[in-house]
């Protein structure tokens, strides 16, 4: 996998543990990572989409430099809730991830996450699919995090 994009990582330091979220597809792989509290969701870089072997290795070049320990990965389902045409492809990368075994692998709904991602980078003025891809990882990981810390709150879910 080639870089394609450079975002926050300069600005990321090694400390406690980081989530990683994944927006996958074919051709680019968005991604997009937590702050160390694991509350708020930063896009991180795209990488080229150059099979299993290649992305497991970035992947894991990721892992230690964030020291990741969850990745959630975006999974494509229909508006009828049933897999969407990547999952089958996406199944053999999610198996490749299970492979590493510090780590724990979510798969996350990504219903319209490049859609809206599409809708934000034009509002930023950006036309490139490697933003949107990073956009949609970024919501992605946004959603999963928003889920987990509306359910470790001391008032529960919001009833909202």
């Amino acid at each position: 996998m080639q870089l394609l994009c450079s975002g926050m990582s300069r600005f990321l330091y090694k400390g406690s543990m980081r989530y990683l979220g994944i927006d996958f597809g074919l051709k680019r792989i968005g991604l997009a990572i937590s702050d160390e509290s694991n509350k708020i969701a930063f896009g991180l870089n795209t990488l080229e989409n150059r099979g299993p072997k290649d992305f497991f290795n970035n992947i894991k070049l990721l892992i230690n430099k964030y020291n990741i320990s969850k990745i959630v990965i975006g999974f494509p389902t229909n508006m009828d809730g049933t897999p969407g045409n990547l999952s089958r492809e996406l199944s053999k990368f999610i198996d490749t991830l299970k492979k590493i075994p510090e780590v724990e692998i979510i798969t996350w709904d990504e219903r319209l996450t490049s859609v809206e991602g599409g809708k934000i980078a034009r509002e930023l003025g950006k036309k490139d699919k490697g933003t949107i891809d990073r956009i949609a990882a970024t919501l992605i990981l946004q959603s999963y995090l928003d889920y987990i810390n509306r359910l470790t709150t001391p008032e529960g879910p919001s009833t909202l």
